[in-house]
Formats: C-alpha cells, sequence, structure tokens
C-alpha cells in the first residue's frame, strides 16, 4: 500500500500550455454530427414507438366501448 499519497509534482507549477494540454487530454473526443447521425434507422425509432402506443391505446378504448355497449 503506498504511504504517500500526494502527486511528485505542484500543479501550480505547471504552464498554461500543459494545463491546456492535460484537459484536452481528459476531455472526451468531441463527436461531430456525421458520426451521431450515421445511422438514420435511429431516427425512426421514437416514431414507431409512439405509433404502437397510440395503436396499443385506441385498441384498449374500442375493446373497453365494445365490451360496455
Amino acid at each position: 500500500m503506498l504511504t504517500n499519497q500526494e502527486p511528485d509534482w505542484n500543479i501550480d507549477e505547471l504552464t498554461d500550455t500543459e494545463t491546456y494540454a492535460a484537459i484536452r487530454y481528459l476531455e472526451a473526443e468531441p463527436r461531430t454530427e456525421d458520426k451521431q447521425d450515421a445511422d438514420p434507422q435511429n431516427k425512426d425509432n421514437g416514431v414507431v414507438i409512439c405509433v404502437c402506443l397510440y395503436t396499443l391505446l385506441f385498441g384498449c378504448l374500442a375493446f373497453m366501448w365494445f365490451y360496455w355497449r
């Protein structure tokens, strides 16, 4: 087990360039619009889910209307 948990370097001694380089290294890779929308099928999933839910809702309402009639 490590006894000295403090780092050997001081953050105040870093230059601005080194600090920005460390931040860019630690940040997630930025994604472009082309990579995010590469699969056009993903855009249709929300529409399909909504249509299925509305169909299910109207089916339940129709069943209840015929049952109580």
